[in-house]
């Protein structure tokens, strides 16, 4: 039972978890714009891993405490994971177009920023007040999103506005339970929704995202349509898990329940489908 412990606490704060869910929101385009492409979405799964563990490289010093303690505790086996995540950020790299890994220049810069300094200043965009959500939501949404898009040549941005709306705010709703969680951790200046509006304003705030998200899916694939009804049910699931969310919920109640969101939309779509 302690070894399967163990490993369970591997496998979600390792972030193997958490590049699952973007694999699985990269599937979910796949779905909706009818093309596949496995070499990619293999590459987010790798490349997700390897760039949440090195942002937590670089906060090491600043991120809470149990978690550094986590880190430091399991440095071996987490050299080993990023070694395989480099080699599988490479192997599929030379598989995806030129114009695709041109396509992920931006997000690669806005992680890059998101922790390292600007210039002098010992700040990283994440410091920069209200912007660290954005700047998740953003980069989710382009990595499992626009990434895949270019690289299947459906450049036309213009009738896609629609899916990248909804999969931002269905981003923004579920990282703000992150925020929710690290409020009494987070430095002041950082601006969080939770800092700034409280934490039960915060709430309303992923609510209505969530409910704008389901809008959006009536305009993108009708009320009869079975993934519309996969988003309705991802739609309560995530209300649900969001209102009940607070600042003393168990660390696993965000790094895996919340985080497995995206995975759960995947499952609902590949049964409704």
């Amino acid at each position: 039972m302690r070894l399967i412990k163990q490993w369970f606490g591997f496998y979600v704060f390792s972030n193997v978890h958490v590049a699952i869910a973007a694999y699985c929101l990269t599937k979910i385009t796949f779905l909706e714009f009818g093309f596949k492409n496995e070499y990619l979405a293999l590459f987010v799964f790798f490349s997700t891993i390897l760039s949440y563990n090195l942002i937590r490289f670089f906060q090491l010093d600043k991120i809470n405490s149990m978690t550094a303690i986590w880190i430091r505790a399991n440095k071996k086996g987490l050299l080993v994971l990023n070694m395989l995540a480099l080699s599988g950020v490479g192997f599929y790299a030379f598989k995806l177009s030129i114009r695709g890994m041109l396509a992920l220049l931006p997000f690669f810069i806005a992680t890059v920023f998101y922790v390292l300094p600007i210039k002098n200043k010992a700040i990283g965009l994440r410091h920069i007040p209200a912007l660290k959500l954005i700047l998740i939501a953003f980069s989710w949404v382009g990595i499992t999103l626009y990434f895949p898009l270019q690289e299947a040549g459906h450049l036309d941005v213009s009738h896609q506005w629609l899916y990248f709306a909804q999969r931002f705010l269905f981003i923004i709703a579920i990282t703000i339970p992150f925020d929710i969680r690290d409020a009494q951790f987070d430095l002041p200046e950082l601006a969080t929704l939770p800092q700034v509006l409280g934490v039960n304003r915060a709430k309303i705030v992923a609510v209505i995202c969530m409910v704008v998200f389901i809008l959006l899916s009536v305009a993108l694939k009708g009320m009869q349509s079975n993934l519309f009804y996969a988003d309705l049910i991802l739609m309560l699931l995530s209300i649900g898990l969001i209102l009940y969310c607070n600042q003393n919920r168990n660390r696993f109640y965000t790094t895996f329940w919340i985080e497995a969101l995206p995975i759960l939309w995947y499952g609902l779509y590949l049964i409704l489908l």
